[in-house]
């Protein structure tokens, strides 16, 4: 059995230091702490060892030292932003073509509904309408592990892949426009299928639909729709740094 104590200076007078806050009892290989430890600011550990169940405390190690630190970064697949910049890119090519007519020279892309009376139509919104864990991996592993000889390290990463379900929507006013909004909707996602895949998202689908809102709901007498769903698997990730492992200590217990 283990006592682990924790003081903010290696000043420990036994197992049973009043000013020390025990971090740990029990007899886990491994035990994480997390109470109010500040960031930044260094840690000392101390083991103890009981054979009796925990009466007495006869055997001590070497006292470890640590330093807590947020260190973690988000390495997910950002699936809306990835999207629209896709789609923003393309439908200027579109324009180029001549497929799309825009004042501006190219399709806006929004992420919020375009404002009736500033918006250049044809313009695209696009939202997230959901997401959620898809597939888990046994201890939330998630992508490969990368050690850092520079700075002693390894880098890890937790997650999970998560089902995203994008609404991306055409706006324009005229119907014949809005079937060529449609289409050119879909080339760029089809042309983009490899970057996506390079980017992690996955089995991407697209679903379209048209829409057409005729009794003045946006503030003009007609509004032709091309409502979209795409929907796709990508990483969800956060990474974080630890030490690697520089010394072992192993202990035989007799009896």
């Amino acid at each position: 059995m283990c006592r682990v104590l924790r003081k903010a200076s290696d000043t420990f007078s036994g197992p049973d230091d009043d000013s020390a806050l025990m971090a740990f009892e029990g007899d886990e290989r491994a035990f994480v702490d997390t109470q109010c430890l500040p960031n930044d600011v260094m840690a000392f550990y101390k083991p103890f060892y009981s054979w009796d169940g925990g009466s007495s405390w006869p055997e001590s190690g070497a006292t470890a030292s640590a330093t807590p630190r947020a260190n973690y970064a988000d390495l997910s697949t950002d699936v809306l932003t990835m999207v629209r910049d896709r789609l923003e890119t393309g439908l200027k090519v579109e324009v180029e073509r001549g497929v799309l007519v825009a004042e501006l020279g190219y399709v806006q892309v929004f992420v919020a509904p375009p404002l009736v009376d500033t918006a250049h139509f044809p313009v695209v919104t696009i939202h997230l309408e959901s997401e959620q864990p898809e597939r888990r991996a046994l201890g939330e592993y998630i992508g490969g592990d990368d050690f850092d000889p520079a700075e002693n390290d390894w880098g890890e990463s937790d997650g999970w892949l998560a089902a995203v379900r994008l609404q991306i929507i055409g706006w324009s006013l005229n119907a014949d426009e809005r079937k060529e909004l449609r289409k050119a909707i879909r080339r760029v996602i089809v042309a983009n299928l490899v970057v996506f895949a390079d980017a992690g998202m996955d089995q991407v689908e697209l679903e379209q639909s048209d829409v057409d809102a005729m009794n003045g709901e946006y503030g003009v007498p007609q509004m032709f729709q091309t409502v979209n769903v795409f929907t796709c698997v990508a990483p969800v990730r956060v990474s974080g740094k630890v030490a690697a492992i520089s010394e072992v200590h192993s202990r035989s217990i007799d009896g």
